[in-house]
């Protein structure tokens, strides 16, 4: 039955509704990891998929997708060709495609927003709904399947935030798992801190990007992926190799007067708060001074005192 329970699975890729192709990626990468001889055959075209919708237009499309990459580097371990090597060329490519978005204003922005020429009349619609699709009325808004806008360059910087997360997943897996095997222990030599790092300081550059509005949502992603980046990582390891690296970035988006969004300022201050009880509280306070930044925690768990950046107090 894996065959043919597969080719439905599949035919689900390519449905003009994309919570049935965000529920179809996570169910191909659970059958994956449960019969990966079964499904070795049609691995390249699920791949092709799956990096597909790492970039869609709705994030849980793309952390879904992340996470049934996920599925297929544990399904696919012990040869790495199959899905580490080209995964990586792909991580590689998007992480800096935000740096591509075009430039707009915020009010440029809720302005195309508002255009609803702009938005009808496609195949499609990907705006977050989740209302059946079906061609009933022709009334615009989210119920109405003629509305669509075309993937965005920041989107597939975005789905590598997600990709990441599993990566670092998978190397808690690697470390962690019994080495046995001589082909598990491979792993570890290609699966490793100095690629982690590599590709999380690709990351943040490309996460430093502020000509666009959409940029603000592209870091929170990132300030609420983190602490579980950190948490797969360890606690030694982050602290040392890791942790200074997004410090100035978080500093910057817990600022009462930046120009950053309300969930863009939240995220911040949740992952600051969520790495200080990880790492330690004084420690983290620490790392804080060595910036010129000052942060503390409240004994209710929120952030107070506010930051001070370069002696200016915000």
């Amino acid at each position: 039955y894996v065959p043919m329970l597969l080719q439905s699975l599949c035919m689900c890729f390519h449905d003009e509704s994309w919570p049935v192709r965000d529920e179809a990626c996570l169910a191909c990468g659970t059958f994956v990891k449960a019969y990966p001889r079964a499904c070795l055959n049609d691995l390249p075209m699920l791949f092709e998929r799956w990096t597909d919708h790492l970039c869609d237009q709705i994030w849980s499309v793309r952390e879904d997708a992340a996470v049934a990459l996920g599925d297929a580097l544990r399904a696919y371990v012990y040869d790495r060709s199959l899905v580490f090597d080209p995964l990586m060329s792909v991580i590689e490519s998007n992480i800096p495609l935000a740096k591509d978005q075009p430039a707009m204003t915020r009010e440029e922005y809720i302005a195309r927003q508002n255009d609803a020429a702009l938005h009808t009349d496609s195949q499609l619609y990907s705006c977050g709904s989740l209302a059946p699709k079906l061609k009933k009325r022709s009334h615009g808004g989210c119920s109405d399947c003629k509305v669509n806008r075309d993937r965005m360059p920041w989107e597939a910087t975005d789905g590598c935030i997600y990709m990441l997360r599993e990566l670092s997943s998978f190397y808690a897996y690697v470390r962690n798992n019994d080495m046995d095997d001589d082909k598990l222990k491979n792993a570890m030599a290609y699966v490793n801190d100095e690629l982690i790092v590599t590709l999380m300081k690709k990351l943040l550059d490309a996460c430093r990007v502020k000509h666009f509005p959409q940029s603000d949502d592209l870091r929170a992603t990132l300030f609420k992926q983190l602490p579980t980046i950190a948490r797969n990582i360890g606690k030694t390891t982050f602290k040392r190799k890791y942790l200074n690296l997004f410090l100035k970035l978080l500093m910057d988006n817990v600022r009462s007067n930046d120009v950053a969004s309300a969930s863009c300022k939240f995220a911040a201050s949740q992952c600051c708060e969520q790495l200080a009880n990880f790492v330690g509280v004084s420690i983290f306070r620490g790392r804080c001074e060595e910036i010129g930044a000052h942060w503390e925690l409240s004994s209710s768990g929120h952030r107070s005192g506010g930051v001070v950046l370069g002696g200016v107090p915000y």
